[in-house]
């Protein structure tokens, strides 16, 4: 289950980040990726150097790209022409010219198998004026007088932030390298969670508030880090180490609260797939607080997580019924029987033959002590035995639960028809 989580979760960031909202006053940000056509196929270039240079004035920039030939340069400024020369030891000479970044904030570079060699600025330009080829992307708009008096004074108070763009850069890069690095490490043969926590915490500390790239960066990488904890957990409380298991859980619902947050403080604009993002974080929050409440008595979890499952549901209707599920097993786990009761019947409402509710609502109800809620609870169980598939693990503990109340208070599950007749 986590590999199909992380690939949902990481592969936006690992493959792209969308980058729409400015670092600061009159900069921006422009992302990309370069391409070798091989054999009728585009491949990414990994670790592909891209120079950036502004044309109407001078200026110029300079970013690697990932493996996946994936490149985000943050803090450029929004006025102004630009040229793109991407180089790497295995393609030829590729540039891309007359780029304005408030129109094209996506340049992907496609090029050919090369031995390494590149172009120089100066020679691009010369190129041009003698009418060569090249791959250049559209002429530059004539430069006024006016214009390039503006260019210049734009120029000045960009020079005066440089030097933050550059720290800006910096900072995603290396929290993008540890986000990767943790990817890579959940997805290994086995799975290395425990490494994975440090790249994930590292990942995490970006600072959220400069752009929108460290924003979603920073709450992906939260949720990662309460995937990690839980399946440290899980594994540690399958070999009944339940104290070394529970900070882990702890952790991951701290962990996926931070997630659920930053994502809500993020925009559509910025992350297209943020709905699904926010659903995969409820997810699981909701798996790690109905663990600690069900084996740990953490009651106190029970208010606020139905809280963030109410919301879950508002975001995921489609799925309401599972969302209120879940609401009742918290409230089961924490022995608020009339709660949970309410939470079941409510899922069996809208859908009678909902499994999953029948199991909740039969099990709580026969742990009651009225003879009448008993025989509900079994009458229940009895419907979920002869609705669930028989390959559900659940059905033999419904069984060996329907015998046990049997032989405890004398209570059989009813026939349909007998059910709703006074004795």
């Amino acid at each position: 289950m986590f590999s199909s989580i992380v690939k949902r979760v990481a592969a936006p960031i690992a493959l792209a980040v969308i980058l729409v909202t400015v670092a600061f006053a009159q900069t921006g940000s422009v992302e990309g990726t370069v391409r070798v056509l091989e054999n009728g196929v585009k491949k990414p270039v990994p670790n592909a150097v891209i120079d950036i240079y502004r044309t109407d004035i001078k200026g110029h920039w300079t970013v690697k790209a990932d493996k996946g030939g994936h490149y985000v340069m943050l803090g450029l400024p929004l006025q102004g022409t630009f040229t793109f020369i991407a180089s790497a030891p295995t393609i030829g000479p590729t540039y891309l010219g007359g780029i304005r970044i408030t129109q094209t904030p996506v340049v992907d570079m496609d090029t050919l198998p090369g031995d390494g060699s590149t172009m120089t600025l100066e020679q691009i330009v010369a190129q041009q004026k003698a009418g060569g080829g090249g791959k250049a992307a559209g002429n530059p708009n004539p430069v006024t007088s006016a214009d390039r008096a503006k260019a210049e004074i734009a120029q000045k108070e960009y020079e005066q932030k440089k030097k933050e763009g550059e720290a800006l850069q910096a900072s995603f890069d290396l929290a993008r390298t540890h986000y990767n690095t943790g990817v890579e490490l959940t997805k290994a043969t086995p799975p290395n969670y425990a490494a994975a926590l440090s790249e994930f915490e590292q990942a995490a500390t970006v600072d959220a508030g400069k752009h929108a790239a460290m924003l979603m960066l920073s709450y992906r990488a939260y949720a990662n880090l309460a995937e990690s904890h839980y399946q440290i957990g899980v594994e540690l409380f399958n070999q009944r180490k339940r104290d070394e298991a529970k900070p882990h859980f702890a952790k991951a619902v701290e962990s996926a609260n931070r997630a659920i947050t930053g994502a809500a403080a993020d925009t559509v604009a910025n992350n297209p797939n943020l709905t699904n993002d926010m659903v995969i974080y409820y997810n699981i929050l909701s798996k790690n607080a109905i663990l600690l409440v069900q084996h740990f008595g953490a009651a106190d979890l029970v208010d606020p997580t139905v809280k963030s499952l109410d919301a879950a549901a508002a975001l995921d209707p489609t799925n309401k019924n599972k969302w209120g599920n879940q609401k009742g097993d918290l409230y089961f786990g924490a022995g608020r029987t009339d709660d949970a009761v309410a939470a079941y019947k409510a899922v069996l409402a809208a859908d009678p033959a909902n499994i999953d509710a029948l199991y909740g609502l039969g099990l709580t109800l026969i742990a009651g002590t009225e003879k009448t809620q008993i025989q509900e609870g079994a009458n229940t169980l009895a419907d979920f035995v002869s609705k669930a598939p028989a390959t559900d693990k659940r059905v033999a503990i419904v069984k060996e639960a329907l015998e046990g109340v049997k032989n405890a208070y004398k209570v059989e599950a009813e026939k349909p028809a007998r059910r709703g007749k006074k004795p």
